[in-house]
């Protein structure tokens, strides 16, 4: 059973976008991408400032990435 993430501010948010970032490196793109949609809600939903402003574009990134066939590269993210 996988357990999602905790989020808060930075620190906890940097985590679960770490989390995602490897399950997706893995192989296992559903979770990461589920795990990066649910944060990219929370940062939405909080308006926490330095994950909009330093996070929040990396997750979208991604996961736009995510939606098309060509699977994007991740060793550039962070």
């Amino acid at each position: 059973m996988k357990i999602m993430p905790h989020f808060g501010a930075l620190r906890e948010n940097e985590a679960a976008f770490d989390v995602a970032v490897a399950s997706i490196t893995s192989g296992d793109n559903e979770w990461g991408r589920a795990i990066l949609a649910a944060l990219r809600d929370h940062i939405c939903s909080t308006g926490e400032q330095k994950s909009v402003q330093w996070l929040l574009p990396k997750v979208l990134e991604i996961l736009e990435a995510r939606k098309s066939c060509t699977p994007m590269p991740l060793s550039h993210v962070r």
